[in-house]
């Protein structure tokens, strides 16, 4: 997105009321985001959360509308965004359907459940987006996959851009790959430690302190990944640049491949896309 349709969208956004239902760990870094920002204003924010305490911890950090009813919160509002588990978005929908008109964007970044399923419940004409974020939003570098559903529309896809934007990068995918997406970028996330973790044991074993040994591991990580998304190149390309003839970089391959660490990772991908296809049906 441009920095003039990003400015444009936000002030479009900065008149809409938002309900986030479900301020869990990313629908309460959401709503955080949107506070941060000052795109919106703080009365035109609300939440919904299952306890009574959650509601009121919340309402004092953030200063904005959080009670136990989603429909109270949905109520009235231009965007609602739904962050409940996947088993209880028909239930939440439902419960909402009758404060939802084509007036109102739905954006749910529930894994596993379709636009279609969204829309089935709701009336006819209602807009809806699927989201999948990642854990990196929380620092403002997170990849956010969006799809849109039948009676999206532009105008619908650059608000839901806008608030996504806030906390990292998004992209638009077609739905038939939002299991995959989620197989990878929100999974990924995970399998990335998992290495680095080893990474920095092998560091140790080989006489580093643990925390140098970490905040190198981190930093080949993020500059490896800086290089692929700077350069454009293959990540083979960039590989085969460190991989000197003779060199320590090919016998550290070797053990790599000898370990099939390519295949495992391959197989995580396709396992966590697969479970991700059958959440919702939990």
């Amino acid at each position: 997105m441009s920095q003039l349709a990003s400015t444009e969208n936000s002030s479009q956004l900065r008149d809409k009321t938002i309900a986030v239902l479900g301020a869990g760990k990313m629908g309460s870094l959401i709503l955080r985001s949107l506070l941060d920002s000052g795109v919106v204003e703080r009365s035109h924010l609300r939440g919904s959360v299952k306890h009574n305490e959650r509601a009121q911890e919340l309402r004092e950090s953030l200063q904005i509308s959080v009670g136990t009813s989603n429909l109270e919160a949905a109520r009235n509002a231009d965007v609602v965004i739904i962050c409940v588990k996947p088993s209880g978005v028909s239930k939440v929908v439902e419960a909402i359907r009758q404060v939802l008109s084509p007036n109102v964007l739905v954006i749910s970044i529930a894994t596993g459940v379709t636009t279609d399923g969204i829309e089935a419940v709701l009336d006819p004409g209602v807009p809806v987006i699927r989201a999948m974020p990642n854990t990196a939003c929380r620092i403002a570098r997170g990849m956010t996959a969006l799809c849109a559903g039948k009676c999206c529309q532009e105008s619908h896809m650059a608000i839901a851009e806008t608030i996504f934007s806030l906390m990292g990068k998004t992209a638009e995918v077609d739905e038939i790959h939002m299991d995959a997406v989620t197989g990878l970028s929100a999974s990924g996330p995970a399998f990335i430690y998992i290495v680095l973790e080893a990474l920095a044991e092998g560091g140790v074993r080989v006489g580093l302190p643990r925390e140098v040994a970490t905040n190198f591991a981190a930093h080949a990580a993020l500059g490896a990944a800086s290089m692929v998304l700077s350069t454009g190149e293959h990540p083979a390309v960039l590989k085969d640049e460190v991989t000197t003839p003779g060199g320590c970089t090919i016998d550290g391959i070797l053990e790599l491949e000898e370990g099939n660490i390519r295949a495992t990772l391959i197989k995580a991908i396709t396992t966590t896309t697969r479970k991700a296809s059958q959440l919702a049906r939990s």
